[in-house]
């Protein structure tokens, strides 16, 4: 990545606070340009500043990072937010994506994810934690008979499959259009049909759905 990404990092705890700005600062493209240990602060914050990325606690006096990203919406501040979190629960999950949130990690999450989150973010890609994947799949398994699943897939056509199958391996839709030879808003479309075709509601829906077949998708 050629341009510094300029990241602002909110959370009230301070000694992980300050233990993950050194893991991120480790990165040559990466810079802090700002923290807060309060969601109020944090907003003002990053308006002003109007960071590429804000890492955002979902839990914090104040405001939530959750309430953050609404006011951000709400005004249009163009910073991508990425939710760090204790909670696995995927009613969460479904929360933050659908009010726009990019990246979803748990506080666990290996320093080689963190920055593979941020990276995928950044080039236009959602990322969501590997281990809540692995979960969310395991736990859909038990309440999803498989051989339901076969008919969804056979309905897409051979480029289809490809999308998802490069979607499953975390590409962005840049990259998946300069792998196929295809232009972005190609790509763009392909994957709203696939949702549409799959009866599924958003693109993180389609990310996990991805992950969770792409066995089925050679």
């Amino acid at each position: 990545m050629n341009r510094q990404v300029k990241i602002f990092f909110a959370d009230d705890h301070p000694v992980f606070r300050e233990g993950l700005i050194k893991i991120i600062e480790r990165e040559g493209s990466f810079k802090i340009c700002g923290t807060s240990g309060n969601g109020k602060d944090a907003l003002e914050q990053i308006k002003k500043l109007q960071p590429n990325v804000a890492l955002l606690d979902i839990s914090m006096p104040g405001l939530s990072g959750l309430e953050i990203v609404k006011s951000l919406n709400s005004e249009k501040v163009s910073t991508l937010p990425i939710i760090l979190t204790m909670y696995n629960d995927e009613e969460y999950l479904d929360e933050a994506m659908e009010n726009g949130v990019k990246g979803y990690l748990l506080k666990d999450s290996t320093a080689r994810e963190i920055v593979d989150c941020i990276n995928i973010v950044v080039q236009g890609g959602l990322y969501i934690s590997q281990e809540l994947s692995e979960q969310f799949i395991k736990n859909r398994k038990k309440v999803t008979a498989s051989d339901n699943i076969q008919p969804q897939v056979e309905t897409l056509t051979c480029t289809e499959k490809q999308i998802l199958r490069l979607l499953s391996d975390n590409k962005t839709s840049q990259q998946i259009a300069d792998e196929m030879f295809l232009s972005f808003r190609t790509v763009q479309n392909h994957r709203n049909n696939i949702t549409h075709k799959l009866g599924l509601s958003g693109h993180h829906k389609l990310l996990l759905f991805a992950i969770e077949h792409k066995t089925r998708l050679q």
